[in-house]
């Protein structure tokens, strides 16, 4: 359950970092499950709807930045979802239980892993409702230097603000990405925030790698549309990984 001032701290800034949760070995797990993942999710092909890719910064190989969806390809994530560690804090906020809306897991890969311009998750999402807050559990420690996710406290008041086009950025002009302050967090940790809570991070700078897995819930009130949405991305995605092993 959150404390008082958890909750105090999310309701003022849009976000709020808790202390880890999860033990050394239940997060050797994880990890071993976030492997199992890039193992399993097909090759890295700009066509592989599962995997969002982008060209390494030292060579120009293309790596995984983020793959979703993921609680169908190994059973350790779908479990997860409904680990009272991963909900409670949500249903405390929410005051009732939810549901799953949206899961992936986002690669930040050793000097190389790439900036994330400032956004809102909403933009992106224009769900069937707003009441949806994300839970990032933290595989790695996540630092200044390793490019932790920053977060313009008070944002999510605002609504959805006005953006550019191009990939739903925020017009820096209507938020100052300069407003922006590192949410750092130990590994094992969780971050929580609004959908509407401006985000963004920098360049991994370190020598290792930064994973974090994202939860994403609603209250259950609000409707359970992740098997019409999530469960046929998910199909759609095995589907053409089924072509492709075909096709090799």
């Amino acid at each position: 359950m959150l404390t008082a001032e958890q909750k105090r701290l999310y309701e003022e800034n849009g976000f709020v970092v808790i202390e880890p949760v999860f033990d050394d070995s239940e997060l050797n797990a994880l990890r071993q499950a976030a492997d199992d993942l890039l193992e399993h999710s097909g090759p890295i092909h700009p066509d592989n709807l599962r995997l969002q890719i982008e060209p390494d910064l030292l060579d120009g190989e293309q790596i995984v930045r983020k793959i979703e969806p993921i609680i169908d390809v190994v059973p350790a994530l779908e479990d997860l979802v409904t680990d009272k560690r991963m909900t409670e804090p949500v249903e405390d906020l929410f005051g009732e239980e939810v549901v799953l809306f949206e899961d992936k897991l986002n690669y930040k890969p050793p000097r190389i892993g790439s900036a994330y311009p400032l956004h809102q998750d909403y933009a992106y999402w224009q769900a069937h409702t707003d009441r949806l807050i994300t839970v990032g559990l933290l595989l790695d420690d996540a630092t200044a230097e390793n490019g932790c996710l920053r977060f313009v406290a008070g944002s999510h008041t605002s609504g959805l603000l006005p953006r550019e086009n191009d990939h739903h950025r925020i017009i820096t002009f209507d938020v100052d990405p300069t407003l922006a302050v590192d949410g750092p967090g130990q590994a094992g940790g969780l971050v929580l925030f609004s959908c509407y809570t401006a985000h963004h991070s920098y360049l991994n700078r370190t020598a290792t790698g930064r994973r974090v897995i994202l939860y994403t819930y609603n209250p259950v009130s609000d409707g359970d549309t992740y098997p019409d949405y999530k469960g046929a991305q998910g199909r759609d995605c095995r589907e053409w990984l089924a072509t492709y092993e075909q096709t090799r």
